[in-house]
């Protein structure tokens, strides 16, 4: 049979009641004592109250809700109070002859509140702190996340900047080639195996393209350069070296239609020279030139 407790052993143990930090027979003395005590009954229902409020005031996490973290902090909160004894699971009872004066039910109770609120406070804090931490990872997740996007956007307009120079590059020379006022001069040389060429002269943007097979490897520290033969001058059209006996050379030089005379590609130091002096590879008279 549960022992009938008195009402200071009963006041003394409401906060634990409040936190459901009792068991078994302790309990039902308690709540036994709450339910015939007007006194008891209030101060229980003033704790409970302050506990739902210190729970409540924990800011919610992402992904949770704030009934799981009510009930962890009332966890901890009950956990803290055992482990710092602020709760006696059985206070000690002065013997009815002491002359020690009983402490009065109001004063216990706002001095036991205080105590029992700064360690509820105390769990507040680190969960807070808890939530606060997350929080900081995930802006700093977000913020990698932007970064990282931002690093793709970029790549992907500079290839499609790139992609788009490789096009107008190819139209260019698409319309260089095949283009209504483009004249066509063929440079050839004697031989089974010899070089040939092929020079597209875009008249009305005054482009050059020049397209070679076959030509034979350079040795070391020679070149290839291309002249624009006219009735007064030898005008360099720039230089260059084959892969595999084939090129490809475009240049951009006016001249007058009526002043070709003849294209050729010599054999000179590297880097160019002012003027021809090497031996001559294919040539290609201008009079052929076909349109």
């Amino acid at each position: 049979m549960t022992r009938e407790l008195t009402h200071d052993e009963a006041f003394a143990m409401l906060d634990a009641a409040a936190l459901d930090a009792l068991e078994g027979a302790e309990r039902d003395a308690v709540f036994a004592h709450v339910a015939r005590c007007e006194i008891c009954r209030a101060e229980l229902a003033t704790l409970r109250a302050t506990a739902s409020q210190l729970a409540f005031a924990a800011p919610a996490a992402a992904g949770g809700s704030r009934e799981r973290i009510r009930s962890r902090l009332m966890d901890r909160v009950a956990a803290d109070a055992r482990a710092r004894g602020v709760v006696p699971i059985r206070p000690t009872v002065p013997p009815p002859d002491s002359s020690a004066p009983k402490p009065k039910s109001g004063g216990a109770s706002g001095w036991r509140r205080a105590e029992w609120l700064a360690v509820a406070a105390s769990v507040l804090f680190f969960i807070t702190g808890a939530l606060f931490a997350n929080a900081m990872r995930d802006r700093q997740s977000l913020r990698e996340a932007l970064q990282a996007e931002l690093a793709r956007g970029q790549s992907a307009r500079t290839s499609n900047d790139s992609l788009a120079t490789l096009v107008s590059a190819r139209d260019s020379m698409i319309a260089g080639l095949i283009g209504r006022d483009v004249a066509v001069v063929s440079l050839t040389a004697s031989g089974a195996k010899a070089p040939f060429a092929r020079m597209f002269w875009d008249m009305a943007r005054n482009t050059w393209t020049l397209v070679a097979h076959n030509m034979p490897a350079l040795r070391a520290g020679r070149t290839y350069q291309l002249w624009l033969v006219t009735r007064t001058a030898k005008i360099s059209a720039g230089t260059f070296e084959p892969n595999n006996g084939d090129a490809v050379v475009r240049a951009t030089y006016p001249l007058a239609r009526d002043s070709l005379q003849a294209i050729a590609i010599t054999e000179e130091p590297a880097g160019g020279v002012p003027q021809p002096t090497g031996a001559m590879i294919v040539a290609g008279e201008a009079r052929g030139a076909s349109r």
